[in-house]
């Protein structure tokens, strides 16, 4: 008669590669594994046939019986790609960096913080202390000069008719630069300019309709441009308090402003578009000229001495 041996235990689990270490279950594993092996049956309610063998996938079955443990697989390389957790640098602390373009979160560059309003993933971080003016708010400054300049008409009955036409040409113009005001700096320079150019476009018209000057476009296109971009950027930075843009728009109104004087004495002095010329004037009218560019050339170089000062890093 043979004796039965002892019950047979559980079967050991398989290896799983990307499961934490734990020496209590290796140990459980391996009695168990020990008493299997020493009743040579494997239980019914394990689910596994006696003479299946194991698995021929990536799970390893554990250590025979008396070989000590093997140590959990590390962690791959950074940047390898593998295993399904990504390793952590050193510093990183408990949240793995995002990598640049990658997922639906994008990276926040260093000083800059997501809004607080209406962030979604995918989008470009906003820094600090800047935020997006609503459009609504822009064409609603515009929208209320316009009107209002309407209602002054009808009130002190100013007539848009006649000598004072250019006004549907000035006043867009105007609210159009103080609209811009209210966009966050440099952002509103899109604007700001147009507006002076539209601007200095109807001022200039509305003199040559009164004073029938229309010959004088022959020079007055120097106060469109570069004038009238000039005096946006002035106006503009000085609005923002930002040196830099006022010191480019002035020097760019100045240039304007010169090649305006020097094309007028010219075409007004030496030719005599609008009347006679002035006398002598050709004989005086290089010196002029060669001054005001000297002048120019002087604020040039005063100009980018004092912005390399500016951008030159401290010690």
């Amino acid at each position: 008669m043979t004796t039965p041996g002892p019950a047979p235990g559980p079967v050991p689990a398989p290896y799983d590669a990307t499961s934490p270490y734990d020496p209590a279950a290796s140990g459980a594993a391996s009695a168990a594994g020990a008493a299997s092996a020493a009743g040579g049956g494997v239980p019914a309610d394990a689910g596994v046939s006696p003479s299946a063998p194991w698995p021929a996938s990536d799970a390893v079955p554990w250590p025979p019986v008396g070989a000590a443990p093997a140590e959990p697989p590390p962690f791959p390389a950074a940047g390898s790609g593998s295993g399904s957790v990504p390793p952590f640098p050193a510093g990183s602390g408990s949240v793995p960096p995002f990598p640049a373009g990658s997922g639906s979160v994008p990276p926040f560059p260093a000083g800059s913080v997501p809004p607080a309003w209406g962030w979604q993933p995918g989008q470009p971080p906003v820094a600090p202390g800047r935020r997006e003016t609503p459009a609504g708010l822009v064409a609603g400054v515009i929208l209320v000069i316009i009107g209002a300049a309407l209602l002054v008409s009808r009130v002190v009955e100013i007539s848009f008719g006649g000598v004072t036409w250019p006004l549907w040409i000035v006043i867009p113009g105007v609210a159009m630069l103080v609209g811009s005001f209210f966009i966050p700096p440099r952002g509103g320079l899109g604007l700001a300019i147009p507006g002076a150019i539209v601007t200095i476009v109807g001022l200039i018209l509305w003199i040559q309709d009164v004073y029938n000057l229309y010959a004088t476009w022959a020079y007055a296109w120097a106060l469109v441009a570069p004038t009238g971009p000039g005096l946006g950027m002035l106006l503009y930075g000085l609005v923002h308090r930002d040196g830099e843009l006022v010191g480019d728009g002035f020097r760019t109104t100045l240039v304007g402003i010169g090649l305006f004087l020097g094309f007028a004495l010219f075409f007004e002095g030496v030719i005599g578009l609008s009347g006679s010329p002035i006398a002598n004037l050709d004989q005086v009218l290089p010196y002029g000229i060669i001054a005001f560019g000297l002048l120019l050339v002087v604020l040039s170089f005063f100009g980018n001495g004092r912005r390399g000062e500016a951008r030159r890093p401290r010690s």
